[in-house]
């Protein structure tokens, strides 16, 4: 099948961290049952990885290793944003060139494909400023758009026609939406609702996904990348879930009522006292669900050589920041949690929910 004849779905937001990865993540589960050939491609990223000296998205990477595409890197990922971008573009605007790479990568993904996966960023007009936003890369590559929308009816429902204006302004055609993030006992009412509200702006809903809690809980790797810390000991427990966070600022006697559950403790560095209060309590938790998931140490300070050996006799992860305790706190707080390849039982629960709650059959009929 050429390129240009082949079927293809724009997946966009109506806000950022919507959950478009998820929905990618799901729907090409969902496509794998119905077609062989699948390609995927992000054409603007704004969270890069360096790949064999290539800067491309880390959505990009995460569907190549999930679901083997067989396309180079660099074309599912053609344009990477880092922070001095758009001010290197509005210095010198190229649009023509931005608008040709975009096309030339997706015509090398589509081809010899039975369906393609487009990946937007944000909402509609998020890349505006450098003429590559999702309504303009959505006309470019001719792709009917699958809207997502977080959970509720009311507010939802507004953005998504505030969205809709803006895809068909550019001549875009809305394929239906997606409401994600749905609390299971709201399902059914959110789905009655919004399928009559939608129905009445000729919209199509195409699914409502649960609220699944498990997605959201960081791994000890993603509080080790967000604060880009020294990592002293556990490189093999990096992938345990963190539930809770635990500021070290107690006594050792009042710690005991705390470090629990999973928790992620941050101490200063110099609080030995804390630190092999969490390393005896997790020495002697019989169920690891309910250990100590990790511990940073702040202020730049690292252990003392005889805590360090204790520490390095345990599996428990330990890392250095050079941020006060403070900042390290706030990092983690805003941090925001993004599906990694290794992270299989998140990309499983994603793709089950999907096989039962995504209509792929209405949103086939309708761009096909």
């Amino acid at each position: 099948m050429s390129a240009t004849s082949v079927p293809r779905v724009y997946i966009a937001a109506t806000r950022q961290n919507d959950g478009k990865t998820t929905a990618s993540i799901g729907l090409m589960a969902v496509l794998r049952a119905r077609f062989d050939r699948l390609g995927f491609i992000k054409p603007v990223g704004q969270r890069y990885v360096e790949v064999q000296g290539h800067r491309v998205d880390a959505d990009a990477l995460l569907m190549r290793d999930v679901y083997g595409c067989a396309n180079e890197l660099k074309d599912m990922s053609p344009v990477a944003v880092d922070r001095q971008f758009t001010r290197r573009y509005l210095d010198a605007p190229h649009p023509e060139e931005l608008e040709r790479l975009v096309c030339e990568s997706f015509e090398r993904v589509a081809e010899g494909k039975d369906m393609v996966v487009i990946e937007g960023t944000g909402h509609a007009g998020v890349g505006s400023i450098f003429d590559l936003d999702n309504a303009r890369v959505a006309a470019l590559l001719q792709a009917p758009v699958l809207l997502v929308a977080c959970g509720g009816i009311g507010k939802p429902f507004d953005e998504i026609t505030l969205n809709r204006a803006v895809f068909e302004k550019h001549g875009v055609k809305l394929a239906g939406v997606l409401i994600n993030k749905v609390k299971h006992d709201k399902i059914e009412e959110v789905a009655r609702y919004m399928e009559r509200a939608l129905g009445r702006v000729g919209i199509a809903l195409l699914g409502v996904i649960p609220h699944r809690p498990p997605l959201l809980l960081p791994t000890v790797r993603h509080v080790l990348d967000a604060l880009d810390a020294t990592l002293l000991n556990g490189e093999r427990s990096l992938d345990q879930s963190v539930r809770r966070i635990v500021i070290g600022a107690m006594t050792p006697h009042q710690a005991l009522h705390y470090f629990e559950d999973r928790c992620l403790v941050i101490t200063p560095g110099d609080r030995d006292d804390l630190v092999l209060t969490a390393i005896s309590l997790a020495s002697t938790t019989q169920e690891a669900e309910h250990g100590i998931a990790g511990i940073v140490l702040t202020g730049g300070v690292r252990p003392r050589r005889n805590v360090l050996r204790v520490i390095q006799r345990t599996a428990i992860p330990v890392m250095v920041s050079d941020e006060d305790t403070y900042r390290v706190a706030s990092t983690l707080h805003d941090m925001m949690v993004k599906i990694k390849p290794n992270e299989i039982e998140k990309i499983h629960l994603v793709q089950q929910t999907y096989e039962k709650y995504f209509d792929v059959d209405r949103l086939l009929e309708r761009i096909t």
